[in-house]
């Protein structure tokens, strides 16, 4: 189905998801920009009570990336083989490192021409190509918006090797649950040892909320979610109502208590009750097959987008920083909204022009 600038939407895709991813970048993208708004008469949507879109992200990428190995599972025998493993590693190459590796080049010449600020040299390049930038310590002051594709990777790498490692002892549906719970109890432990590092909110920050070994947690939570909805779907289906106000109240209480650099909480609990808030909102939106309205259409295709826009939008507003200095300072609001539309059109070109090409030979691949 094609319309919106010639934005293909396949009709397999779950509408209900769509709608979350568009809501993750809308948070990602308003929450580097809602600064602009600052002292202006839209004041008010600053500081909106909103989740991380990139914790959304995180365990969208354990639920799809489950549900997908372990229905694969269930119809070869229980087991993933090697063919099946190197597609997919091909599969998630194609998809991930076109875009990211064009957008490293382009911060890297904008760093170096001096349009935006940035350190080439504090952390080498490789590192970045590598995706061990921030595997066990943080990086910063170059290509920021990187930090969380290397915990994705690692992700889509180890996954399946223990998916096909515990197979050959176990059945998927009696250790998966333990596997995510490794995770768990891995990225707490991680985040307990490295709290004396954290002495303000930038070192939380970076040591904490963007470093793999603290976040991958996260995604295998999302796994844990496409386990229930795999080997119980009659569950997952009746309490969708029940698990969405329950999410709902989680992420409220999450925002509630006192974020104190160095507590329990914080540094330990925080990323980890988020990321259970929000697998809670998934029965209810995996329900919503499809929404066949203009508003419907738009919102499955500004998810299309969403990798692009993840990619472009904190690039953009450092653009706009150096060039519109005048027009951020004096004009707010027209700075928030131009910063959306040039967003949108970047992210579109980006698709046009280099995604969508990678994305049509991925699908060839079985």
């Amino acid at each position: 189905m094609r319309g919106f600038f010639d934005i293909e939407v396949d009709r397999k895709r779950v509408f209900g998801l769509d709608l979350l991813r568009a809501f993750a970048i809308f948070c990602v993208v308003h929450g580097h920009g809602e600064r602009l708004l600052y002292d202006t008469r839209l004041n008010c949507f600053t500081d909106l009570p909103l989740p991380h879109g990139v914790d959304i992200f995180f365990v969208m990428s354990g639920f799809l990336i489950g549900k997908s190995l372990l229905s694969y599972m269930q119809k070869h025998d229980e087991s993933l083989d090697r063919p099946k493993i190197l597609s997919f590693y091909l599969r998630t190459a194609l998809r991930i490192l076109p875009n990211y590796l064009f957008i490293l080049i382009v911060n890297y010449i904008l760093v170096e021409s001096h349009v935006i600020q940035g350190n080439t040299q504090t952390f080498s390049v490789w590192y970045f190509v590598t995706f061990t930038q921030n595997l066990f310590t943080p990086f910063w002051d170059f290509y920021w918006e990187s930090w969380s594709l290397p915990v994705q990777w690692w992700f889509y790498i180890l996954f399946p090797l223990m998916l096909a490692l515990f197979c050959r002892f176990l059945k998927p549906k009696q250790f998966v649950p333990f596997l995510c719970l490794f995770f768990v109890i891995f990225s707490m432990g991680y985040r307990i040892i490295v709290t004396p590092k954290t002495t303000d909110f930038f070192w939380w920050d970076i040591w904490l909320r963007k470093t793999v070994a603290s976040r991958m947690d996260n995604i295998f939570i999302g796994v844990m979610a496409a386990w229930v909805q795999h080997y119980y779907p009659e569950f997952w289906d009746r309490n969708a109502l029940k698990s969405l106000i329950f999410g709902l109240v989680l992420f409220v209480i999450t925002n509630l208590i006192p974020r104190v650099i160095g507590s329990l909480y914080f540094n330990v609990l925080h990323l980890t009750l988020s990321a259970l808030a929000i697998a809670l909102w998934f029965p209810i939106f995996t329900k919503i097959k499809s929404y066949k309205t203009v508003a419907g259409s738009i919102v499955s295709r500004v998810s299309i987008l969403s990798y692009a826009m993840f990619l472009t939008n904190s690039l953009i507003i450092q653009v706009m920083d150096k060039v519109c200095p005048k027009l951020i300072e004096e004009q707010g609001v027209a700075a928030y909204f131009i910063y959306w539309l040039v967003v949108m059109v970047v992210s579109y070109l980006l698709y046009i022009l280099l995604e969508r090409t990678f994305i049509r030979i991925r699908s060839k691949i079985q």
